[in-house]
């Protein structure tokens, strides 16, 4: 595949950048010359200075973490993929993602083939969000609504809850979901889980599994002898997901 002019690329080298291709720019490596890459295919190595970049197709990953707004805080891929994986989320799931945000978990479920609504109640939050998804280009379809006031639609695989007191929305959720569709809920603290557990046994689901995710990553150190541990730094505690099935 060619590379239009003025398209998104992505560069990897020794940092990465995601540029149009289109016109210059100046680094701390030496002047980028996009205008090279049009026509190209990717794969295509850019010299810069002394060193190479590599150009490659950018995935809507990488137009998240490298063109979007935080606006609240964001469920983390670590976090997202566990409800993927404990779901079975997928190609053609009907999702409702309440409490957007900055619209991450959205595209993210987009992103694997679920075809997802998402409810923002803040309308600061919403306008985040609603840009974030245009600049991705993902397929979600954002409402600036309140899912405690009620679900447009039923039958839904999946119905994902980051919101203040996510127990007010519960009943909505058990109504809007099909039977054997999951709820997952994201929760900061351990009293909000509790609130949120007391509120699930009052409708039929299935006993909630309680995950805490936590991301350990492990750097390479040293030239001529190599020594491998754990970062200094890590994602420790993000949140905690209650995740369970209508039944």
């Amino acid at each position: 595949m060619s590379i239009k002019k003025g398209q998104e690329v992505l560069l990897i080298g020794p940092r990465t950048y995601l540029l149009p291709a289109q016109g210059k720019i100046d680094s701390k490596f030496g002047k980028i010359i996009l205008d090279k890459l049009v026509g190209k295919q990717f794969g295509y190595k850019l010299k810069v200075g002394k060193d190479i970049f590599t150009a490659i197709e950018p995935s809507l990953l990488d137009f998240m973490q490298k063109k979007t707004k935080r606006g609240p805080q964001v469920v983390l891929p670590k976090d997202a993929a566990i409800i993927a994986a404990q779901t079975g989320a997928g190609k053609g799931w009907k999702v409702l993602d309440a409490g957007a945000g900055s619209g991450f978990l959205s595209m993210f479920l987009s992103n694997i083939g679920c075809d997802v609504t998402a409810y923002e109640i803040r309308k600061d939050f919403y306008e985040v969000a609603k840009k974030n998804i245009e600049t991705c280009k993902a397929k979600v379809k954002i409402l600036n609504r309140d899912i405690t006031k009620g679900i447009e639609g039923k039958d839904f695989d999946l119905i994902t809850l980051d919101m203040q007191h996510p127990e007010k929305a519960i009943r909505h959720a058990h109504k809007a979901l099909k039977v054997g569709g999951w709820l997952a809920i994201y929760s900061m603290h351990t009293e909000e889980v509790r609130e949120v557990f007391k509120e699930m046994r009052k409708f039929n689901f299935t006993k909630p599994k309680i995950i805490e995710p936590i991301e350990r990553e492990w750097q390479i150190e040293g030239d001529r002898k190599t020594f491998m541990r754990p970062r200094t730094y890590m994602i420790a505690h993000t949140g905690f997901l209650t995740i369970s099935r209508k039944v």
